[in-house]
């Protein structure tokens, strides 16, 4: 079943001195099955996480791009030690915020 296509564009700005940089754009295309600018809407109106609108775009992004791959590649050995770790996190992410009740 064909997903959600996207073009991912990296841009270098500044170096780590602030110091403009002269390079070449990283452009990209990936395929999704999920909608991932949905997600990265939902992940910045989450209060719970409370990142920020960039680093929340940036975690949502970046998430969803790994997750794939982690998806596509998922008998590869490198991702053995991150599967159950991984799907607990994911489920927990899902979730959303636990109440606790002292």
């Amino acid at each position: 079943m064909p997903g959600h296509r996207f073009r991912i564009t990296v841009e270098a700005l500044t170096d780590r001195k602030g110091e403009p940089v002269d390079k070449p754009e990283l452009v990209f295309e990936v395929e999704n099955h999920d909608d991932i600018l949905a997600i990265v809407e939902r992940i910045q109106g989450r209060e719970d996480l409370n990142f920020g609108e960039q680093n929340s775009a940036a975690f949502a992004v970046g998430l969803k791009l790994f997750s794939e791959v982690m998806i596509e590649n998922r008998k590869h050995p490198l991702f053995e030690p991150l599967r159950d770790s991984f799907k607990e996190f994911m489920i927990g992410l899902k979730k959303g915020p636990t109440s606790s009740q002292d």
